[in-house]
């Protein structure tokens, strides 16, 4: 449920995004028909019946909810079919261990949560911040994103959007994990909500620590387990997001960031280049650079361009098995001493999500095969074949929303002009 924006490079973005205010349809066209249906009425060649009025009531209540957009947490339906839902019910049993209230679905889900926290081996002595982190770490390790229509499991479709389909089938659409999430949260006493884009096609979670409330999207994570996602600032995600500033809270500290907290001190704009590849090389998610030298405009267009050539060169192939890949980049300032931080957010690393990820080579060649000799009056000559994996593979299919969702990598479309850099093309002779 989620793409990235054009890559951001320059100036830090405004912490407060807004977004405009849908216009209010005219009430004229309502009140017209009313009158046309009524005449019709009044007219008494037939009575108005009991469809016409439903579809009547309808269309001024459907009327009525666009002209008074109101944001709000839960009941909110995401990408038309997944709905937010509020599971304080399960939450407030597991703190209280009265489960007289619960139906037996809510019942089996308590059950899964509390063995879930069990293997999370979270103890009342750890911080907010290492029971978040111990959740997130289970999250994204033990579940697997729902796609959609490619399901692995059929019926967990209709579940996928809330923590019992989620924790029984560990498959999760993005509401699934932010529910699922706030659900852990709230049973360790920790404050969350689930926040969603303007679109209403894509949802994370806002957890508060310390007093300051920070942006965690597991979907995002899922599967990489490399903190990308994990505790943002509204600047930081906002880089992708739009959502209702004046509805929830802002996150706007860095102190439990995970590239924050292991941010990467460099001499010069060009230690970027090294600074890169050792965090790729360890997979991290997002990379977080400060400079010993003063930043000026001059400089920041270099390490836009270093960052750029760098992308175009792993999106234009050539290096061994592709391991690398780029999302979006910004700078933003330390809030300990107002140093500007250069900020790299990289996508999945040849993480493979789809149907055939887990089958054996004998299954594979198998499936290749049958559908060879199946379709091989339709093969165009001089094509060989339907051979090699390009036809299993990839994302080609129609995955809907979710299937944008954390691995598209949009070019920059901002030009540098008489910047010269060299970058020492070393460092990636070996990659």
């Amino acid at each position: 449920m989620e793409t990235s924006e054009t890559k951001e490079t320059m100036a830090e973005q405004p912490l407060e995004q807004k977004t405009p205010k849908k216009k209010k349809k005219g009430k004229g066209v309502l009140w017209a028909i009313v009158a046309v249906i009524l005449l019709l009425g009044v007219g008494g060649s037939t009575a108005l019946s009991a469809f016409t009025l439903f579809t009547l009531k309808d269309f001024i209540v459907s009327q009525e909810e666009e002209e008074n957009p109101e944001t709000t947490e839960d009941y909110v339906t995401i990408a038309e079919q997944y709905e937010i839902r509020p599971t304080t019910e399960i939450s407030d049993a597991y703190k209280s261990g009265d489960t007289s209230e619960l139906t037996d679905k809510q019942k089996e889900t308590l059950d899964m949560a509390s063995a879930a926290l069990q293997e999370m081996n979270i103890t009342d002595d750890m911080t907010d911040f290492e029971k978040e982190k111990a959740v997130y770490d289970w999250m994204t390790t033990s579940l697997q994103q729902d796609r959609g229509a490619l399901t692995v499991i059929p019926s967990t479709q209709e579940d996928c959007d809330n923590p019992y389909g989620v924790l029984k089938y560990h498959n999760a659409v993005c509401v699934g994990y932010a529910t699922t999430f706030r659900m852990f949260m709230q049973m360790l006493d920790i404050e969350c909500m689930v926040e969603h884009n303007t679109e209403k096609w894509h949802s994370w979670d806002l957890v508060k620590l310390d007093g300051d409330w920070y942006i965690t999207d597991i979907y995002s994570d899922a599967g990489n387990n490399n903190y990308a996602h994990f505790n943002m600032t509204d600047a930081m995600w906002g880089q992708q997001q739009n959502w209702d500033h004046d509805y929830f809270p802002a996150a706007n500290s860095l102190k439990y960031n995970m590239a924050y907290r292991n941010k990467v001190e460099v001499d010069d704009i060009y230690g970027i280049v090294t600074a890169m590849r050792e965090a790729m090389d360890k997979q991290e998610g997002s990379l977080m650079i400060s400079f010993k030298e003063e930043i000026t405009d001059e400089k920041a267009q270099i390490a836009n361009t270093i960052t750029t050539t760098i992308d175009n060169a792993l999106m234009a192939g050539g290096y061994k098995d592709m391991p690398y890949c780029l999302n979006t980049w910004n700078w933003i300032q330390d809030p300990e001493d107002d140093r500007y931080l250069f900020c790299v957010y990289m996508g999945e690393y040849n993480s493979d999500q789809n149907a055939s990820a887990n089958l054996s080579e004998e299954e594979m060649q198998k499936i290749q095969e049958m559908v060879n000799k199946a379709f091989e009056d339709l093969t165009p000559s001089g094509m060989g074949g339907m051979e090699g994996s390009g036809g299993m593979e990839g994302s080609g299919g129609m995955e809907g929303l979710e299937g944008m969702e954390s691995t598209e990598t949009m070019e920059n479309t901002e030009t540098m002009e008489n910047v010269e850099v060299n970058v020492d093309e070393s460092v990636y002779n070996d990659i």
